[in-house]
């Protein structure tokens, strides 16, 4: 298996967390499925896992903030996978699901500000 560059990891990182937020709830269903039970479901396994964190802030790309916040968007998109809310009726009126859109939110605007650091 190819290993992926800190630069590779970060890009997949940022396009992780750009397919999750409230600016979703603006989509039809077919778009709000695809970026969260498909693209993010997918990133927040593998690129919000601590090890892919810990790499990007060994590195410099994100801060100890944006790790614990990213930890912590994973760990709650996890458990809600495991409920009655896996659904996009539960996107849309959730204040779990709420939670975690606001969560990708606040790290959307910090990856923008730190990237310009």
């Amino acid at each position: 298996m190819k290993k992926i560059s800190i630069e590779e990891l970060y890009e997949l990182y940022v396009d992780t967390i750009k397919r999750c937020g409230t600016y979703l709830l603006d989509s039809d269903d077919l778009v709000i499925g695809y970026n969260i039970f498909e693209e993010f479901d997918i990133g927040a396994i593998t690129f919000l896992h601590t090890d892919n964190l810990k790499k990007l802030v060994y590195d410099g790309l994100i801060s100890y903030e944006m790790m614990f916040k990213s930890s912590t968007l994973r760990g709650k998109f996890l458990a809600l996978q495991q409920g009655d809310e896996w659904n996009i009726n539960a996107v849309r009126q959730s204040s779990q699901w709420k939670e975690i859109l606001e969560l990708a939110d606040e790290i959307n605007s910090m990856v923008v500000r730190y990237a310009e650091l």
